[in-house]
C-alpha cells in the first residue's frame, strides 16, 4: 500500500512555480521597505521627531527586564538522582578494589611458608606503584592503607561506605559536597580511626563525594515562567509620547517604534529589516512546502491543482500588497482560504492561510491586530468554506463567519486599542460586511475557477447527480441494467467512503458514470441481457476487445459531455488492469495445448490512483459477484461476508490497489460497509400464503402454514462462477 513515503521526482513546472511564488512574496515584502517613508533611527541617537503611540502596545523592553528579574529570583527546584548515587558508590568501591589489589601485590600470600618468611623479613619492602589510584594519596597515606592490617582496612571500607550511603540518602545539594566530606571525616574520627585513615577518608570524600540532588529543569522552568507571567504588563497607551524630538532614543523607545512601524530607512537598519523579512518568508515557504510534500504529495503531480493554488496565492499576495494601507479587517485572506478549501483541500487551506497571513504581516509589521484577525478568521473561513455551497447551511455559515469577524475585531480593540468605543462598532460592522463580500466573491467566482482549472466542487457534483442529466437519462432508457447496477455501486461506494473518511460525494457521482461506455453496445454486458448472450458465439479474444472497449467509449462520452476530470478518472480506473478471467479460462479450454498470454486478457488502463476510485472498483466487483451468487445459487446474505472479503483480497493481491492510498484497515472497513448495504438489499422476507380469488372475496383464508427453514446451499453447489458476469467482475 502507500503508507510508506515514496520518493517521487518533482516536475520542473512545480519548481518554477515555487520559485515564482517565493520571489513574488519577497518582492511584495521588500516593496514596503523601499517604497515607504519610514525613519532611520537607532538606539542612542537623538530622535528626529516626536513619536506617539497610535494604538495600545506592550512596552516589550520593560516587560522583558521585569520578567527576567522575576525569573532569576526563583529558587531552583531540586530532585534526587539515584543514578548519581549509584555512580558515587561504584567509584568508592572501585577505589577500594584498586587498594586491595595493591595490598595483595605488596604481600602475596600463597602458603604458610611464605607467610612466615614475610614475618621474618626485617627489611621494609618497597611499595607497589600507587600513582594510578583514582584518589591521590601521599606516600605515608598510601603506605598506611597498603601495608596496614586487613581487619582495620576492611572496617574502614565498611564504615566509609555506610557513611557515604547515609549522606547520599539525605541528599547532597549542588555546592554541598565539601560540607558533606567534612561530615564524613568527623564521623570517621568518632569511629576511632587513626589520623592517617581519617586523612585518607577526607581525601576520598573530597574526590568522590558529590551532589546527587540535581536541578529539576522542567519544574524550575515552569516556576520561572509562572514568575514571568505574574509580572503585570507594561503598556504604551494610545496617544502616549514614546520619545520627544531631540531626546536620545533608548532601547525601550526603540522597541516601541519598531512595534509601531516607524523604524525604516537605509543602511544597517534597512538591511536588518529586509534580511529578517526575507528569512521569515523563506521559513514560511519551507514549512508550507514540507507539508505539501509530506502530506499532500498528490497536488505536486496534479498540474491543474498546482496552477490553481499558485494563481490563488499570486492574486492574494498582489491584492494584499495593494490593500495593505486599508483597514486590516478588509483583508483578502479569507477569500483565499475559502477558495482553496472548496477547490482543493481544507487542511491545505488551513496551512496555506497561516503561511500567507504571516507573509502579509511582514509586509506591514506596524499593524499587530492584523495577525489575530487574519489567522483566526482565515482558518475559520477555511473550515466552513464547503458549507457555503450547501443550500441548507448557507445562511448559518454566513452568520457564523459574520459573528467570528465581529468578535475578533472587538477582541482586538479591547486588547490593543481603546476598548469599547464608537470606532469599535464601526469596525465590527465593516468586518461583518467584509465577510459577506468575501462569501459573495467566493460563490460568484467558483464557476470561473472550475472552468479554467477543470476542478470539481460540491456544486458540480450536485448537478451531476440530477437524474435529468442527459447521460443518466440515456443510461436509464438504453441500458436499464447498467443504470441499476451503477445506482447500487454508488450506494456501496458512498457508504464505504463515508466510513473510511474519503470523499463520499465524489465516489457516488463517479459510480453513477463509471459504466457510461456500455451504452455503445449494451447487449454485450450481462446486466442488460435477456437470456441471449452474444459472447457464446464470439471468440474469447473478440469478446475481450468488446468488453474493454467500454472504457474507451466512456472516456469519449465524458469528454463530449464535459464531465470533470475527477469523474473521468473513475471511468478509466474502475477496472485498472484486471484480468477478465471468464474469457481467459475460456481461451485456455479452447486451446489447452497452447501457452496463453494472460496480458492479452487484461484491461489496459491505470490502476486506481485515489481511495475513491479504488472503492468504486471494489464496489463494482462485489456488486456483480454478490448479485450473481444470490440470484443463481440462492446463497444467504450472511454467507457473503467471506466471499466479499475474498474478492477484495484478490484485487489487493493482483496489485490493483497499490496506488490507491488505502490501508489494510480501510479494506476491512470497506468490507463491513459493503455487507451493511447488501444485507439491506437481500434481507429475507416472510413468504405469504397463496389465496384464491373466491377466498379473498369471501374473506375466508386458509390456515397459514408453518414457514420452512431456509435452505442452505453449500458453496459450489450452484452456478456461482460468474460465467454470466462477462464484465470481468
Amino acid at each position: 500500500m502507500n503508507e510508506r513515503i515514496k520518493k517521487r521526482k518533482i516536475p520542473l513546472y512545480v519548481i518554477l512555480l515555487v520559485i515564482g511564488a517565493y520571489l513574488t512574496a519577497l518582492a511584495a515584502v521588500g516593496f514596503g521597505f523601499f517604497a515607504s517613508d519610514r525613519y532611520d533611527i537607532s538606539p542612542g541617537m537623538p530622535s528626529p521627531d516626536t513619536f506617539r503611540a497610535h494604538r495600545n502596545i506592550e512596552n516589550f523592553h520593560a516587560m522583558e527586564l521585569a520578567q527576567e528579574a522575576a525569573a532569576a529570583a526563583v529558587v531552583p527546584s531540586l530532585m534526587h538522582d539515584p543514578s548519581i548515587s549509584a555512580e558515587i558508590l561504584s567509584d568508592l568501591e572501585e577505589f577500594f578494589i584498586q587498594a586491595g589489589a595493591l595490598r595483595a601485590e605488596y604481600m602475596p600470600i600463597y602458603s604458610p611458608f611464605t607467610i612466615q618468611q614475610a614475618l621474618n623479613d626485617d627489611e621494609e619492602r618497597p611499595l607497589p606503584d600507587f600513582s594510578e589510584l583514582m584518589v591521590g594519596l601521599d606516600y605515608e597515606a598510601a603506605r598506611h592503607i597498603i601495608t596496614g592490617d586487613s581487619a582495620t582496612f576492611a572496617r574502614f571500607f565498611a564504615d566509609i561506605t555506610g557513611l557515604f550511603e547515609e549522606s547520599l540518602e539525605i541528599g547532597i545539594n549542588p555546592g554541598g559536597s565539601v560540607p558533606a566530606a567534612v561530615a564524613v571525616t568527623e564521623r570517621l574520627r568518632q569511629l576511632n580511626f587513626d589520623e592517617i585513615y581519617i586523612s585518607i577518608g577526607h581525601a576520598i570524600s573530597v574526590e568522590i563525594l558529590r551532589s546527587n540532588n540535581v536541578i529539576n529543569e522542567e519544574l524550575t522552568e515552569i516556576m520561572r515562567q509562572e514568575a514571568r507571567d505574574a509580572v503585570e504588563p507594561v503598556i504604551f497607551v494610545g496617544g502616549q509620547n514614546i520619545v520627544l524630538e531631540g531626546e536620545i532614543v533608548s532601547d525601550e523607545a526603540y522597541r516601541a517604534l519598531v512595534e509601531l512601524g516607524y523604524i525604516g530607512g537605509a543602511g544597517a537598519a534597512m538591511f536588518a529589516n529586509v534580511a529578517g523579512s526575507a528569512l521569515i518568508v523563506t521559513i514560511i515557504f519551507v514549512v508550507a512546502l514540507c507539508y505539501i510534500y509530506l502530506f499532500k504529495n498528490d497536488i505536486i503531480e496534479n498540474r491543474r491543482q498546482t496552477l490553481l493554488l499558485f494563481t490563488l496565492y499570486l492574486v492574494t499576495i498582489i491584492l494584499a500588497r495593494i490593500m495593505v494601507v486599508w483597514e486590516y479587517y478588509l483583508t483578502p485572506i479569507m477569500l483565499f482560504a475559502m477558495l482553496v478549501s472548496i477547490l482543493i483541500d481544507t487542511r491545505l487551506s488551513v496551512v496555506m492561510t497561516m503561511a500567507v497571513s504571516i507573509i502579509v504581516v511582514v509586509m506591514d509589521p506596524a499593524d499587530t491586530m492584523f495577525v489575530t484577525f487574519a489567522i483566526i478568521n482565515g482558518v475559520f473561513a477555511a473550515m466552513i468554506a464547503k458549507r457555503v455551497v450547501i443550500r441548507g447551511r448557507f445562511f448559518t455559515t454566513i452568520l457564523a463567519l459574520a459573528a467570528v469577524n465581529a468578535a475578533t475585531v472587538s477582541a482586538n480593540y479591547f486588547l490593543f486599542s481603546t476598548g469599547f468605543s464608537m470606532q469599535l462598532i464601526n469596525s465590527a460592522v465593516f468586518a461583518v460586511l467584509g465577510g459577506l463580500v468575501t462569501i459573495w466573491l467566493c460563490i460568484g467566482t467558483l464557476p470561473l475557477w472550475e472552468s479554467i482549472f477543470d476542478v470539481t466542487t460540491p456544486n458540480t457534483l450536485l448537478e451531476l447527480t440530477n437524474p435529468n442529466n442527459i447521460l443518466l437519462r440515456r443510461m436509464a432508457v438504453e441500458t436499464p441494467g447498467t443504470y441499476h447496477h451503477s445506482l447500487v455501486v454508488a450506494n456501496l461506494s458512498e457508504t464505504a467512503c463515508y466510513d473510511i473518511g474519503a470523499n463520499h460525494g465524489l465516489a457516488r457521482v463517479g459510480a453513477y458514470y463509471h459504466d457510461i461506455g456500455k451504452m455503445k453496445y449494451p447487449q454485450y454486458f450481462a446486466e442488460n441481457q435477456n437470456g441471449i448472450n452474444p459472447h457464446d458465439e464470439l471468440p474469447p479474444r473478440t469478446s475481450v476487445e468488446v468488453i474493454t472497449d467500454h472504457i474507451t467509449r466512456g472516456l469519449e462520452l465524458a469528454k463530449q459531455h464535459k464531465l470533470p476530470l475527477p469523474i473521468r478518472d473513475f471511468i478509466e480506473e474502475h477496472h485498472g488492469n484486471s484480468l477478465i478471467k471468464v474469457f481467459y479460462h475460456k481461451e485456455k479450454n479452447l486451446h489447452p495445448d497452447e501457452e496463453i498470454d494472460e496480458n492479452d486478457f487484461r484491461y489496459k488502463n491505470r490502476t486506481p490512483s485515489s481511495p475513491e476510485t479504488a472503492v468504486v472498483m471494489l464496489a463494482d466487483t462485489c456488486e456483480a459477484a454478490v448479485r450473481s451468487m444470490v440470484t443463481k445459487s440462492g446463497k444467504n446474505v450472511d454467507e457473503m461476508d467471506s466471499f466479499v472479503r475474498k474478492l477484495i483480497k484478490d484485487k489487493l493481491e493482483d496489485g490493483q490497489l497499490n496506488e490507491s492510498g488505502l490501508s489494510i484497515k480501510d479494506l476491512d472497513t470497506i468490507a463491513k460497509a459493503f455487507m451493511r448495504v447488501f444485507k439491506g438489499m437481500y434481507h429475507e422476507r416472510i413468504p405469504y400464503p397463496s389465496a384464491t380469488a373466491r377466498e379473498l372475496v369471501s374473506g375466508t383464508m386458509p390456515d397459514i402454514p408453518e414457514i420452512p427453514a431456509p435452505v442452505i446451499i453449500e458453496e459450489g453447489s450452484g452456478d456461482i462462477d460468474g460465467t454470466r458476469d462477462i464484465d470481468g467482475k
